[in-house]
């Protein structure tokens, strides 16, 4: 591939990738606004035509990192996971 190629090649992602975060923006914005509708309306779960909507608390545990490494620093070092990735960026 020559230098032009690519070039262009970076352009288009670029471009798909700004329009893929506009659209995921206005996707959130619609969203927001289902979430405010039930919101005032005292709805957790609804049912609207062919789709079930819930908006529900949830709970999720995690293990609290930064104090179990201050309070426990030879198990925390002991557990931790070095994981290698690559990363692609264009800038």
């Amino acid at each position: 591939m020559s230098n032009v190629e690519l070039t262009e090649k970076i352009r288009e992602y670029r471009e798909l990738k700004r329009m893929a975060e506009e659209t995921l923006s206005i996707a959130d914005a619609i969203a927001d606004d289902i979430k405010a509708y039930m919101t005032a309306a005292g709805e957790d779960k609804m049912i609207v035509g062919e789709y079930k909507l819930s908006y529900m608390d949830c709970i999720r545990r995690d293990i609290d990192k930064k104090r179990l490494e201050s309070e426990y620093k030879s198990i925390y070092d002991s557990l931790l996971k070095e994981t290698v990735y690559k990363r692609f960026s264009v800038a």
